[in-house]
């Protein structure tokens, strides 16, 4: 039987409708603002950057293109821009995304590499991020570089719109009153969405034998405490054992400090294994900057002195420590995570893993000095300083040591890492 051609015409006249629907809704809401053609007040800089972090800043980045950008997870995302604006500074960018992978630093420097211009890079590598399974090996970029480069996609995309909607919904909550009961349903993957699902993973599912390339090896009843035999030159340390003394600290912590130190520590190190691949990535990133006259500088940042204590209760001291001598080897490391006065005050920490916005000024001062230090800026962040005072003039130096061509220098709360040219 034949439609009729009224009936015909109707059919792909509603279908076409309906398609269009999300391309309306997304030009005018415009959740990671492409075209910003309409000002609805809604809160992107919050709910659309934690749904999507490399979308976001793949779309805002190129009306800014700064020559100083800062790669890496939650811990540099809050080195903001807003506070190297404070010090003077309008030409630095923070690419970093919350719970980044090293496979999406990797992917974001070439972005970078490709399309614009660097004078200064900064990375920000903690060394749980260089195990391939960290955050099951996610990677974000990708698909956010596709939909920044593709208005139909990004238009038509579901994702988007739902994003869109939530903005709508938190702006004017009325709204989802008034649709109770409609569901806005994607009619095309967007991985996105489980992405943001995997910062929600159970420990369970973090420690599934399945995920782990070793698991004839029985994981040891609780921790593996080595002793300090010979002042820690058992460990496989050295001449540097005295740096990475036990951490001996004994008191009650705020209850989600004591399960991030508890549950998530040991699943961080538990079957923690170094990737060569990711190793590879890093050494790329280094190469390149080092041949196209961009500095580079490493930052590790802190974590509490309980959280650091994890490392050596799975015997990963000795590799806690190579980590740095191998990446101070590529570029100048700046050191906030080894036992400290700061590290101890948990005032200045929000949780186990993250400082608070009084630090992170701190922080952003610190490299500010690092990377430029005559300009006037530096001098203005010499003026704040706190708590944390890294060593980047001979007046900033508590103490040093070397081995071989391995040089530390070691301020107040704060060591940096490099290679002599010795």
């Amino acid at each position: 039987m034949r439609l009729k051609p009224k009936l015909y015409t109707a059919a792909i006249a509603l279908t076409a409708l309906a398609a269009l629907v999300p391309v309306a809704f997304n030009l005018v809401v415009d959740a990671y603002d492409h075209n910003r053609w309409v000002d609805l007040d809604l809160n992107k800089e919050e709910i659309s950057v934690k749904t999507h972090y490399p979308l976001y800043k793949m779309i805002e980045y190129p009306r800014i293109k700064a020559s100083t950008v800062i790669l890496g997870d939650s811990r540099a995302r809050a080195l903001q821009d807003r506070y190297w604006h404070e010090l003077g500074r309008d030409d630095v960018y923070n690419f970093a995304y919350g719970g980044a992978t090293v496979y999406e630093i990797y992917d974001t420097f070439r972005y970078l590499r490709d399309n614009v211009t660097l004078d200064t890079l900064i990375v920000s590598l903690p060394l749980r991020s260089m195990d391939a399974r960290f955050k099951g090996g996610m990677n974000r970029v990708p698909e956010a570089i596709a939909l920044a480069d593709d208005p139909f996609g990004y238009y038509t995309s579901w994702f988007v719109a739902r994003t869109g909607w939530s903005l709508l919904t938190d702006r004017y909550p009325a709204l989802e009153d008034m649709v109770d009961g409609l569901s806005i349903q994607p009619v095309q993957s967007a991985s996105a969405a489980e992405f943001v699902a995997v910062e929600t993973i159970s420990v369970e599912a973090l420690l599934d034998p399945a995920l782990c390339d070793e698991c004839a090896l029985k994981t040891p009843e609780g921790p593996l405490i080595l002793p300090a035999i010979h002042h820690g030159r058992g460990r496989g340390l050295g001449s540097w054992a005295s740096y990475w003394p036990n951490i001996t600290i004994d008191r009650d912590l705020p209850r989600l400090f004591a399960k991030q130190v508890g549950t998530n520590g040991a699943a961080d190190w538990r079957r923690f294994k170094q990737s060569n691949e990711l190793w590879a990535m890093v050494e790329e990133i280094a190469a390149w900057s080092a041949n196209n006259e961009v500095k580079l500088v490493f930052l590790i940042p802190p974590t509490i002195s309980e959280m650091q204590r994890r490392i050596s209760d799975f015997g990963l001291t000795a590799a806690n420590h190579k980590f740095r001598d191998r990446l101070s080897e590529l570029a100048p490391v700046l050191d906030l995570d080894y036992d400290t006065p700061f590290t101890r005050n948990l005032e200045n920490f929000t949780d186990a893993y993250h400082f608070g916005s009084e630090p992170a000024r701190k922080i952003v001062g610190e490299l500010l000095q690092l990377i430029d230090p005559s300009s006037e800026e530096a001098g203005t962040a010499r003026e704040r300083r706190g708590a944390i005072v890294c060593p980047v003039i001979d007046d900033d130096v508590t103490q040093t040591h070397q081995d071989d061509s391995l040089e530390l220098l070691e301020g107040k709360s704060c060591r940096l890492w490099r290679y002599s040219n010795g």
